[in-house]
């Protein structure tokens, strides 16, 4: 046990060093959510809008992101960042810390699996599978919900194998609490530990298999605790709860997503990247399955069984739920690499020192690979929290310091929704989407006067206060969402916004400027200031009346 116990000590600090150098070198939301497609992670300067605002405002129960309430998932993430954030002060450090202590914390659960189930030297070819993982890397220094829910998975699963009837009150009370979680972190996501639960009593040694009754218990004690705020906001907010929550995370992006980022189907979408982002493991797994289901027709051990259904289950739920994206494999990654070290040929008692001695070898070219110059074409290197450059941040930066008190219009912009990180008076996002995409992400925002046409945002003080009352009949007593979201179907219709907002800054490109420029002489109203990424900046040469310019210095790298 003390041998154990100092082991895990030592994996606590490579883990934590690992995973946590460079958590502060990227900007927000600048890093690779899916290195194969170049997304990147936009989601987390939503997360950041969200953590800040709950950090500086302490409005808990029902977060806002750009003025409106966003109950599409429930608030765990933001509440534990922006309680990071009021405590620590405002960093990246702060805002991604919750992610880099669920990611230390799976792994320890995987190597005292592994060892559990295996041996030491097993163990740490498991961690160190888990270890060398790029995506396992980028979601440990990103604020995403997908590393806390892979955290919860893992450790709900971790008391099953302790327990696997949960008899034990304690076993049947931490199972349900770190399933109810991972409800509060990512929607019904948080049920897969529920999932994996009921194929591994199908799968299990009739002697390891808990009853009908005790899962069923578990599952009521995981409702319960997940009650108070999903019953607050049926109450509170019944229609946002059910056009966020209801309408467009499950029933629209769960079954119908209103747009895909790849045309590739879900086989060849999911495989592809796992395959480009770490081959070693994807090729390790694939030699341990025969010899996994092998253990588990044997029906000797218990251990075989929750391993395997634990891959079929996060396997299957990337078919289930229809929208395609690849952070949703990360709960794959941890089970992936138990089944590999535990019944991969090449870390068989024979050849386990030879194994590790591959993967210590592999993790140091993963790494070299990542400090290359072209670390970025290299889906599967470790770039230690490192990101391709992203112009617009530069550009939004030095906007931010001149403490502008206008609203700010980002037309087609470049910033991958950067400039929602900041704490900016008001932003629109102006979008050239002639095929109505962005309407139908969230119909309701077309509703409420959140999304808005070109010719409803012209005539938007004429149109403001219906949109306002029904913002109102929804619980949410304030105009600062209306127009956070514009909709143009082609360019030519600029220069009517343009004129119609003489005192809104503008940022454009340089052939919406050309466009702008023939149309209206743009220096009555406004100076042009070029940017770093060709881009430019149409500044008011008049405040706007009511907003006051932000001056709050930023973190370097925000």
């Amino acid at each position: 046990m003390k041998n154990r116990t100092r082991h895990l000590l030592g994996l606590l600090f490579i883990a934590a060093g690992l995973l946590g150098i460079g958590i502060d070198r990227a900007s927000v939301g600048t890093a690779y959510s899916d290195p194969v497609a170049k997304i990147r992670a936009q989601d987390e300067s939503v997360y950041a809008n969200m953590a800040l605002r709950l950090a500086s405002t302490g409005d808990w129960l029902t977060p806002k992101v750009l003025g409106r309430y966003l109950l599409s998932k429930p608030p765990l993430l933001t509440w534990v960042s922006g309680l990071s954030l009021k405590f620590l002060g405002t960093s990246l450090v702060s805002l991604r810390l919750p992610a880099l202590l669920a990611a230390v914390a799976a792994t320890l659960i995987v190597f005292w699996l592994a060892w559990e189930a295996g041996s030491p030297l097993v163990a740490w070819c498991a961690a160190l599978l888990l270890l060398s993982d790029a995506m396992w890397h980028a979601f440990a220094r990103l604020c995403y919900t997908d590393m806390l829910l892979a955290g919860c998975l893992c450790g709900a699963l971790a008391i099953l194998y302790l327990d696997p009837m949960l008899a034990r009150v304690r076993s049947l009370w931490g199972f349900a609490a770190l399933s109810a979680a991972g409800v509060m972190v990512k929607n019904t996501a948080g049920l897969l530990p529920f999932a994996v639960l009921v194929l591994y009593a199908l799968l299990a040694p009739k002697a390891k298999r808990p009853g009908v009754g005790r899962i069923g218990l578990a599952l009521l004690i995981t409702l319960l605790l997940v009650a108070p705020w999903h019953v607050y906001q049926v109450w509170a907010h019944p229609q946002w709860f059910w056009a966020d929550y209801v309408q467009t995370q499950l029933l629209g992006f769960g079954f119908h997503p209103p747009a895909q980022t790849s045309s590739e189907g879900p086989l060849r979408f999911y495989a592809r990247r796992l395959i480009a982002v770490d081959p070693l493991l994807m090729a390790l797994l694939l030699a341990a399955v025969p010899f996994l289901v092998r253990e588990v027709r044997r029906r000797t051990v218990a251990t075989p069984a929750l391993i395997l259904a634990w891959l079929a289950v996060t396997t299957g739920a990337l078919f289930v739920f229809q929208y395609r994206n690849l952070p949703y494999a990360l709960y794959l990654i941890p089970a992936a690499s138990l089944a590999a070290a535990l019944y991969g040929p090449p870390f068989s008692a024979r050849y386990a020192k030879a194994g590790f001695a591959v993967l210590l070898l592999a993790f140091g070219v993963k790494c070299y690979a990542g400090l290359t110059p072209h670390a970025f074409d290299r889906p599967w290197s470790i770039a230690f929290g490192a990101a391709e450059r992203l112009p617009a941040v530069e550009s939004l930066r030095s906007y931010y310091r001149m403490a502008r008190p206008n609203e700010l219009i980002l037309v087609e912009s470049d910033d991958d929704l950067y400039a929602e990180a900041l704490p900016l008076p008001r932003i629109r996002y102006c979008f050239l989407d002639p095929d109505h995409v962005v309407t139908r992400y969230a119909p309701h925002y077309a509703t409420l006067g959140i999304t808005l046409t070109d010719d409803e945002f012209e005539n938007l003080s004429h149109l403001a206060p219906a949109y306002r009352a029904r913002l109102k009949q929804w619980g949410l007593d304030s105009p600062e969402p209306i127009g956070t979201a514009i909709v143009v179907t082609s360019r030519s219709t600029l220069p009517r916004l343009f004129q119609a907002y003489p005192h809104a800054d503008f940022y454009v490109s340089g052939a919406d400027w050309e466009i702008l420029s023939r149309a209206s002489p743009i220096d009555r109203t406004h100076r042009t200031v070029d940017a770093p990424n060709d881009r430019k900046f149409l500044l008011a040469r008049a405040p706007e009346p009511g907003l006051i310019a932000q001056t709050q210095p930023l973190p370097p790298r925000w």
